[in-house]
Formats: structure tokens, C-alpha cells, sequence
């Protein structure tokens, strides 16, 4: 346990290319959130119109990610904080980055994931298709476009069928510092729930941010949307967003465990 947690801190607090020997900058995450994170082992934060992000890393994008959630206006959702571990794999490798980023790209994959359903008080499929399309007025999938070499940024045009807010498409954005990996996604269709219009193009958004290290990579995630207000389904709507997000980490972790 000793190693484990030191091994963590390393990474959070000593990471030469977060915070050089030269360098002021505040590190990664703060000593008293590093602590939770690892007492804990997930953290959670709930947002609503206005409310600071209080658990993103202090990486070079976090002052975009904050303007860019402030300009959507966010009427609910919510952030998550979690470590995934493989003492067998340093994700420092030029291949495993290479494998991580493909993981990201690998939008089919994501097609029967699970999630629970805060409104049915059980486990549900999230997407039951998922595939990249050539633009937002196509329709024909495309294999996932799997790469070679990590391009510093890239965008993909992605459909999926999803069980509660019906066929959507999205632009999805990948971004590689050379330190972290960054994919936003954001819906260019009107996400529907029930047939009634919930959220319009444009005002739902996701970002999850890996920053891998040795053995470890931190996952920050943080999803939401400007969305009508149904009396009553506040914290269902809530909750609804932080277990997608969950099924998106699950994805993520299945997908390591079965490269690597």
C-alpha cells in the first residue's frame, strides 16, 4: 500500500513535465484532493448553472475546458475523478500511448456498453450503435479509424443510437499534448427524451482528460448539458449523467485490460 500510494503521489506531485524543477506552476492536483482521490479511490462532483469545476487537473487545457463549460451553461451535470492502475504496463511507452489513443478511437466498441439507470433503478444499455459516419449528414458507418502515429489534434463525426436520448450525432474531438490525452464530444442534433426535446445541437458536452504516468493513468471526466427543466427529474437527470459517465470509464478500463 506504502508503494501504491507513493507511486500516485509521484505521479500528481512530482511528474517532471506537470511541474519542472524550474517552474511555480500549481501542481497537478492539490495535496487534500490527491488524499481523498486516494483514501476514496473515485471522487464526484455534482454541477448545476455556474458551479466550479473543483476536480479537474491543472493541465495546460483547464482554462478552456472551464470556458467552454461556463459558455454551454450547464443547467445539470456533473464530474468524476478516478485512477486506473496496471502495474504490468508503463503507459509512458511510445506503444501504449499509441494503444491508448486507438482505445479512444475505437467508437464501435462502444456499441452494447452498460449503464445504470438512476429512472429505472437498474442496469440498461447505453448505446445500442455506435460507429463513425464521414459527416453529419451521413449515415453509412465507417471502420474506426485507427492510426499509426498520434496527430496532435483530429476530429471524427460519430452516430450512436442512444436508448434514452435516441439517435444522435456527435463531433468528437482528440486532442495529444505529448503528456495527456483530451476527447470532447459534443451533439450536433437534438437529443430527445421521450420524443420531447431535451437538449438542442451544441449544448451537451463531454470531456474526458487522461493523464498516464508509469503505471497509472489519472481519468478526470466531466459531462453535462443546458437541458429543459422536467419538475421532478432534477437528480434523476443528475445521477443519469454521472452513470454514463461511469459506463464510459468501464468502457475505457475493459478496453485496456483487453489490449494490453
Amino acid at each position: 500500500m506504502r508503494k501504491l500510494a507513493y507511486s500516485t503521489i509521484a505521479l500528481l506531485l512530482l511528474l517532471p513535465s506537470v511541474c519542472p524543477a524550474d517552474s511555480s506552476a500549481p501542481t497537478l492536483l492539490p495535496p487534500q484532493l490527491l488524499e481523498q482521490l486516494l483514501s476514496e479511490g473515485e471522487l464526484r462532483n455534482s454541477l448545476q448553472a455556474g458551479s466550479p469545476l473543483t476536480l479537474i487537473p491543472d493541465v495546460a487545457a483547464r482554462l478552456e475546458i472551464e470556458e467552454r463549460i461556463r459558455a454551454v451553461g450547464f443547467s445539470v451535470g456533473t464530474e468524476v475523478l478516478l485512477m486506473y492502475r496496471d502495474e504490468t504496463v508503463d503507459f509512458d511507452a511510445p506503444d501504449s500511448r499509441l494503444k491508448i489513443y486507438n482505445i479512444l478511437r475505437s467508437i464501435s466498441t462502444m456499441r452494447g456498453i452498460e449503464y445504470y439507470s438512476a429512472s429505472r433503478k437498474r442496469m440498461r444499455t447505453l448505446f445500442a450503435q455506435s460507429y463513425v459516419i464521414a459527416g453529419p449528414d451521413s449515415t453509412e458507418p465507417l471502420p474506426d479509424p485507427l492510426v499509426r502515429e498520434i496527430p496532435a489534434n483530429s476530429e471524427l463525426y460519430v452516430f450512436q443510437e442512444d436508448l434514452t436520448f435516441g439517435d444522435n450525432v456527435y463531433l468528437w474531438e482528440y486532442r495529444y499534448s505529448g503528456e495527456y490525452f483530451l476527447m470532447v464530444n459534443r451533439n450536433l442534433t437534438t437529443m430527445r427524451y421521450f420524443l420531447l426535446p431535451m437538449v438542442k445541437p451544441l449544448e451537451s458536452v463531454t470531456f474526458i482528460l487522461l493523464i498516464p504516468a508509469g503505471s497509472e493513468i489519472l481519468f478526470y471526466g466531466i459531462t453535462g448539458a443546458r437541458t429543459m427543466r422536467l419538475l421532478g427529474l432534477e437528480r434523476s437527470r443528475e445521477d443519469s449523467f454521472y452513470n454514463r459517465l461511469k459506463a464510459i470509464y468501464g468502457w475505457f478500463s475493459e478496453r485496456m485490460v483487453s489490449t494490453f
